[in-house]
């Protein structure tokens, strides 16, 4: 199991101080304690914890790296340290209950589990107690009661499984000489603060920590929707350093002496122990709910003081990325059995809420009709978009709205935080650590990796992440803020719609309502088969997805590419303009020979250089939006196989969608194909009265293009009038929808590993 690939590794890292660490990541101790470590370390001077004298843990008589042990059994000791600090804390108050416990994997059995099956082997973590977790639900148990729900639980998920898992597993057996069973392993999602220890503290032991840690933390973030953040710690020798990993940033500590510096680690593990699950990264607004059938978890989630019980995940890859929006989307249902979608996300601090874009768009297109049209353009937009019945910014403890930077690092100032290289820029990382999703080093090759809807066993593109050298150059640094918005109707994906008919009436309705928008000014940018949806209910086109949604004009830093590499337009791949006309060829060089869509090459003469005009900075435009609309439509059919009568070249269709659909950014196919569409033949035969009308929507398309750079550096995407309803017209036709109106899809079984096309990439955007 691998994370998402295809992210660079950031070159740099915030390092703050350890007083700073305490001041604005670490839980804060009870208000009564604050001022009592320096007695708790007396007491623990007093009965032999440690030696003032030597200055050292009893428990540490050399350092670790004397030690010839293993490293998890060396530094399994730290776990008698962790108990006394703080039964020392109860003897000065005997009604404390700590909520955390330090668990160091001194034998190697401890390996936390997911659904997903042993994701992470940190070597030690602190394990929650079942009453911090109960405490965690308890809103939301009060909220289902007032609004009526059925099933009430009464309790959150207990750490170790269920109550009576764990009984059992205690229980003696009645042959004798046997013993007790072991109790299963703990769960990740009751754990945190995953630790890595070395022995030595040479360069390459630092590096093999940090590789091992990012992964665990990255887990905890990606397998738990109950996680905010979540903290760390790595120990190389006697040097012990804190991390902390939430949606906007990495930071770490610098280094204090665990071993020497008493009062550091006593404040550490004391605060550990005695911290809120709030405090420690767990959010009280989204809370297990139950495992289905099929082992899948569950979950109850409040937005605006109501409840949404989850009931299947539609989409959480972009979680994968610990550096990023985490956008989770689940199908989910009401105190009153109404079937919603509920989308979580975190947002940039100043980017629009998806429910404003939506507002906007609706205003935007309202204006921009002719007076006595006015209600009846908003009203078609609207009919076609998903309707927000909810949204609210999640509230951390109840009150301010959860922020990375405000609430999470407690208004910590980023620029104190120094500049830190995470890994050494000497050795050359192999590509397990080419992300930041921080591969681990048994992870398969990160770019085979596939996601899995929970509805369905497709395996579907994903949008994708990719940070620019110049980005990686700096600390990772995004200032974020928690939201939650839900959804009236819960409709069917393209990519899960099983009849042709029904996709194509579906295509026809968004590009209906793309018109509108797109004379408003507005454009998508992230057209794709997942956001694309039929509504049976009224048998419409709906269009998802509005968070990357932006007026043409805004030049605002939040202009960013994003999509999913399957279905960007030809020009938004490479980020340039490809259309507009090129300079004549020399006379040796024929325009057969020379394909329109190669750019020429820079010059070597400085003046026709400075003369020259500048080319603009590209700009997702409407001819994208509608390219995009396309790919869907070609990805349909190649993706898909007619049961009752199969394609007779399945090879060659393979070969297609592995040649178009490889999910690269560098893909010298597409284009061409876009240009002169053929499909080889490889086709079953009811899908063939398609091939006319795709190859006239691209037609009609490239024409568009031309024209709309015929004046370039100028360029006027709408300059083809009704360009929306001349790709429409090509494939809504009677006789077009009357040929395949039998048609029931099955997906294409992929061939081996080599279908790239349908392999899962990870959330890309590149700002500018």
């Amino acid at each position: 199991m691998s994370l998402v690939a295809g992210l660079p590794k950031p070159k740099l890292i915030g390092e703050m101080s350890v007083d700073d660490y305490f001041k604005h990541v670490l839980p804060p101790l009870p208000s009564h304690l604050e001022n009592k470590v320096g007695e708790i370390c007396d007491m623990l001077n007093e009965n032999g914890t440690y030696n003032p004298t030597t200055h050292r843990w009893t428990q540490f008589p050399q350092d670790p790296i004397a030690q010839s042990s293993h490293e998890t059994q060396v530094f399994l000791p730290l776990t008698n340290i962790f108990d006394a600090i703080v039964k020392a804390a109860q003897q000065l108050d005997p009604g404390l209950e700590p909520n955390f416990k330090l668990v160091v994997d001194g034998n190697g059995n401890a390996t936390p589990m997911s659904e997903r099956g042993g994701d992470s082997h940190p070597d030690g973590f602190l394990k929650i107690t079942d009453k911090a977790l109960n405490e965690m639900g308890k809103k939301c148990e009060v909220l289902m009661k007032k609004e009526g729900w059925k099933e009430v639980p009464e309790t959150s998920e207990a750490p170790y499984g269920t109550r009576n898992e764990r009984k059992e597993s205690l229980q003696s057996l009645t042959n004798a000489g046997e013993k007790p069973k072991r109790p299963p392993p703990p769960p990740v999602y009751g754990i945190t603060a995953p630790q890595e220890f070395k022995k030595e503290s040479f360069m390459e032991d630092l590096e093999n920590d940090i590789i091992k840690l990012m992964w665990n933390m990255s887990r905890i973030l990606a397998l738990d929707p109950c996680r905010r953040f979540t903290l760390g710690f790595t120990i190389e020798d006697r040097s012990f350093r804190l991390w902390i990993l939430n949606r906007g940033t990495l930071l770490r500590a610098r280094a204090f002496d665990f071993i020497k510096d008493q009062r550091s680690l006593v404040t550490v593990f004391l605060s550990f122990a005695l911290s809120s699950a709030e405090n420690m990264g767990w959010d009280p607004t989204i809370t297990f709910s139950h495992s289905d059938s099929d082992n899948r978890r569950q979950y109850n989630i409040i937005v605006n003081e109501q409840v949404y019980k989850t009931v299947t995940t539609l989409s959480d890859y972009s979680a994968d990325n610990p550096l990023g929006r985490a956008t989770r989307v689940w199908k989910v249902r009401d105190a009153q059995g109404n079937t919603r979608v509920l989308k979580d996300v975190w947002l940039e601090h100043d980017r629009l809420e998806e429910h404003q874009i939506y507002e906007n768009i609706l205003k935007d297109v309202e204006n921009s009709a002719n007076p006595e049209d006015k209600e009846e353009a908003r009203n078609a937009v609207a009919d076609r978009l998903l309707t927000p019945l909810e949204h609210c910014r999640v509230k951390a403890s109840g009150i301010a709205d959860d922020d990375t930077t405000l609430v999470i690092l407690r208004g910590y100032d980023m620029k104190k935080a120094q500049a830190t290289a995470l890994m050494s820029p000497s050795q050359p990382n192999p590509l397990y650590k080419q992300s930041f999703g921080f591969g681990f080093p048994r992870d398969q090759d990160p770019e085979s990796i596939t996601q899995t809807s929970q509805d369905s066993e497709f395996q579907v593109p994903q949008r994708v992440v990719h940070n620019s050298l110049q980005e990686t150059e700096k600390i990772p640094n995004d200032q974020r803020y928690h939201y939650r918005i839900v959804f009236q109707e819960y409709a069917t994906t393209i990519y899960d719609e099983r009849n042709l008919a029904n996709i194509l009436r579906a295509i026809a309705e968004v590009l209906f309502a793309l018109e509108h928008i797109h004379f408003a000014g507005w454009v998508h940018r992230d057209i794709s088969g997942g956001n694309l949806y039929y509504y049976k209910e009224r048998h419409i086109g709906l269009i998802g997805d509005l968070e990357y949604a932006k007026k043409v004009d805004d030049q605002s830093h939040h202009n960013v590419r994003a999509g999913t590499p399957h279905f960007m337009a030809s020009e938004a791949l490479p980020d340039r303009y490809l259309f507009y006309p090129l300079p004549a060829p020399p006379p040796s060089q024929s325009l057969a020979r020379r394909p329109m869509y190669k750019l020429p090459a820079p010059s070597d003469n400085p003046v026709s250089n400075v003369i020259k005009p500048a080319d603009p900075p590209f700009n997702h435009n409407a001819l994208h939006d509608i390219e995009s609309v396309w790919w869907v439509l070609v990805y349909t059919i190649l993706s898909n196989e007619d049961p009752a009568g199969p394609s007779q070249n399945p090879g060659a269709r393979q070969n297609l969608m592995n040649k178009l659909f490889d999910g690269q950014l560098k893909n010298n196919s597409r284009l061409p194909f876009l240009c002169d569409p053929h499909f080889e033949n490889c086709l079953p035969s009811s899908f063939s009265s398609l091939i006319p009308p795709l190859q006239g929507y691209a037609k009609h398309l490239t024409a568009a293009f031309c024209a709309a750079e015929k004046n370039f550096p100028i360029i006027q995407p709408l300059a083809t009038p009704q360009i929306h309803q001349k790709c429409t017209g090509d494939f809504y036709t009677k006789q077009v929808l009357e040929a395949i109106s039998d048609v029931r899809m099955a997906y294409v079984k992929v061939q081996g590993t080599g279908c790239t096309g349908l392999r899962s990439e990870a959330l890309w955007q590149t700002s500018r």
